[in-house]
């Protein structure tokens, strides 16, 4: 008698979905119930019985797969990874979802071309609204000469203020919709960006790029410890990089 055994792997939903589904497809996988306007949280392979999949926001993709006996796999991008500190293990980019997180303020701000000019120019604590508080908090640390450590203020409580010390900069949480802030509600955003439309249409510029970020096959560091699951991993990560390959051997000029 055998035990059947699962592989649990959470797909994005929302912006890299229908690449995500894309991808899939070319890999030779039949995927149900995963398309966008499928209002059901939870797909399957046609052709793998053996995987189970549930569909989550890609914020909170890798901090359910780094969660012990949750996920052992996920999609999501690399942005992410790095702004929940999740204990995953980036198996496999997978070459779309492409972003950079930038630093924009108003177009018409023509004495603000960089960072330290928005703190230099600066006449009262600078205004940042941003969905990336970790990834914002770390830039900031990292440019700022005396290593300035930002408010953070959400609906729920206000960090960093401890004892009389006064942040001149406070990074205030964004739950979408960041590119209409400035100038009411913020002075600055720290975003994720495709191309420049949405940017320009608000009437906002780039001033830094902070990361690249691309999407990404993530595990659970523990389920690559399991033979069975590393196993099954392996195969799965090798029929996705050869759908990859298959679809940059089609992008290349000339090919017939």
């Amino acid at each position: 008698m055998t035990t059947e055994r699962t592989l649990n792997l959470l797909l994005p939903k929302g912006t890299i979905q229908s690449e995500t589904l894309e991808m899939f497809q070319r890999a030779g996988y039949e995927l149900n119930g995963y398309k966008s306007t499928d209002r059901s949280y939870r797909a399957s392979f046609a052709n793998d019985s053996e995987v189970q999949i549930k569909i989550s926001r890609p914020q909170e993709i890798p901090v359910y797969v780094g969660m012990d006996d949750f996920y052992d796999l996920g999609i999501t991008g690399q942005d992410w990874v790095e702004e929940t500190d999740a204990d995953v293990e980036e198996i496999l980019p997978l070459d779309y979802g492409f972003v950079n997180i930038v630093l924009a303020v108003r177009e018409e701000r023509e004495d603000i071309n960089a960072f330290t000019d928005l703190v230099n120019l600066a006449d009262r604590n600078i205004r940042i609204s941003t969905e990336y508080l970790n990834i914002a908090e770390k830039y900031i640390l990292e440019t700022t000469a005396n290593r300035i450590a930002p408010a953070i203020l959400t609906p729920w409580k206000r960090l960093n203020t401890l004892g009389t010390y006064q942040s001149p900069i406070t990074l205030m949480l964004s739950f979408g919709a960041t590119e209409g802030k400035p100038p009411e509600e913020a002075d600055a955003i720290i975003d994720n960006c495709s191309s420049a439309r949405t940017l320009k249409a608000n009437h906002l510029k780039i001033i830094e790029v902070l990361r690249e970020s691309e999407s990404t096959l993530i595990a659970n560091p523990k389920s690559l410890k399991d033979p069975w699951k590393r196993k099954k991993i392996d195969e799965f990560k090798q029929t996705l990089a050869k759908g990859l390959r298959r679809r940059r051997s089609h992008a290349l000029p000339g090919h017939i």
